[in-house]
């Protein structure tokens, strides 16, 4: 017995048999009509449609036999996948890579085989239709041409896949964007709102008001560079593509989100301290970092009175350590566990009663997770809070 070689896109090809998505998945019935199909065309007792991945050939659908994979090396697949076109095998007896092949000498008793590549429209091999008899025959042109029209079939369904999921996607991320919408608009606009129902009811002085006045004048610019933020970074998720990635200076975004969050800071009579480096560069999607900034002094701020919010940043065995710090109240085990377990509905209101539901920290840690990094809340009632982002960097 010859075992298949690999072919030389070997590492591309299983990177491209992945994206799929199809290994292991349950049998569906388009993919079992086309596999009943080539079996009544072909007269043939066993029809598959197999995927060859690293150390096996799955069957993503199967008439005749009883099992649902079988090793790569004494697959007649992984030959298949090096050919191009058809790979016809009229009697494995009689040839030497496969007469004492165990799929010939035992079950299933293999004597005819013939297998059409599944050509991704990359032009990757992702496994084959095969066809199977126990008896040695031939294919006819009628035959063959059923087999490549079948083929092409199922790489559209293959592809119809991936649409859907994108589809499926694409409307979780139109979800996830109006979520964010609101809650990272409804925040500084309930701000504003209170600052000038406080104004009408004559509890801010004349001198006071000026001071107030200018601030709420920043605020609504910087909200609506917030908004205009959030538009960018939907757009990105809505085209299914990568965030674009830059080098770019944390301190100055840094700085951006104090801006942005400086009236309901003061309104807490809390201060901002940007501890990282004025040079200090990392690579990645600024929009991303001033989402999770922004949410997590946000949050500091909730729980802060009186206090100081310190944001800090290092590289450290390739991993950017970002850490939001307050001194507020802290928080107890019961809920810090809970959030470290990923537990987003246990939440406290803020010093000022502010309300919240833990949104913005399960929309910051699942922006977190697609980047590879993770989040870690650090907190007591004497010290306050810490929270910690771990970001691999390249």
């Amino acid at each position: 017995m010859i075992a298949p070689n690999l072919p030389f896109d070997e590492e591309l090809r299983i990177a491209e048999l992945y994206k799929y998505e199809l290994l292991d998945t349950v049998y569906e019935k388009e993919f079992d009509e086309i596999v009943q199909l080539a079996s009544k065309i072909c007269n043939v007792p066993i029809a598959l449609i197999t995927l060859i991945d690293r150390n096996r050939q799955w069957f993503k659908a199967n008439v005749g036999l009883d099992v649902s994979e079988t090793s790569r090396s004494i697959s007649f697949c992984g030959h298949a996948i090096l050919q191009e076109g058809i790979f016809e095998i009229r009697d494995a007896i009689k040839d030497n890579r496969f007469s004492d092949n165990p799929l010939v000498k035992d079950y299933p008793h293999l004597r005819f085989y013939a297998g059409m590549p599944l050509v991704s429209p990359r032009g990757y091999k992702l496994g084959t239709l095969c066809i199977i008899d126990t008896i040695p025959r031939h294919l006819g042109e009628d035959e063959l041409f059923a087999l490549s029209v079948l083929s092409k079939m199922i790489i559209k369904l293959f592809e119809l896949r991936i649409s859907n999921r994108e589809l499926k996607k694409s409307i979780e991320n139109q979800q996830k964007i109006i979520t964010i919408m609101a809650h990272d608009i409804r925040g500084p606009l309930n701000t504003i709102k209170a600052t000038f129902e406080l104004k009408n009811e004559g509890f801010i002085s004349d001198d006071e008001s000026k001071e107030i006045d200018a601030l709420v004048e920043v605020q609504i610019g910087n909200t609506v560079n917030l908004l205009n933020n959030i538009v960018d970074w939907g757009k990105l998720l809505l085209n299914y593509s990568t965030e674009l990635k830059a080098d770019f200076n944390l301190h100055d975004v840094c700085e951006k989100c104090f801006d942005c969050c400086q009236l309901v800071a003061k309104a807490k009579n809390n201060q901002f301290k940007n501890s990282i480096k004025p040079d200090f560069v990392v690579y990645g999607s600024n929009l991303g970092y001033e989402f999770i900034i922004r949410n997590l002094i946000a949050n500091s701020n909730k729980f802060t009175s009186n206090g100081i919010i310190t944001v800090s940043a290092f590289i450290e065995n390739r991993f950017l350590i970002m850490k939001i710090a307050d001194n507020g109240v802290g928080m107890n085990d019961t809920i810090k566990d809970a959030l470290n377990n990923k537990k987003w509905s246990s939440y406290t209101v803020g010093t000022k009663n502010e309300k919240g539901s833990g949104m913005g920290l399960k929309l910051v840690s699942e922006y977190i997770a697609t980047i590879n990094g993770t989040l870690h809340f650090e907190s007591n009632s004497t010290e306050g809070t810490i929270v910690t982002i771990y970001i691999p960097q390249h």
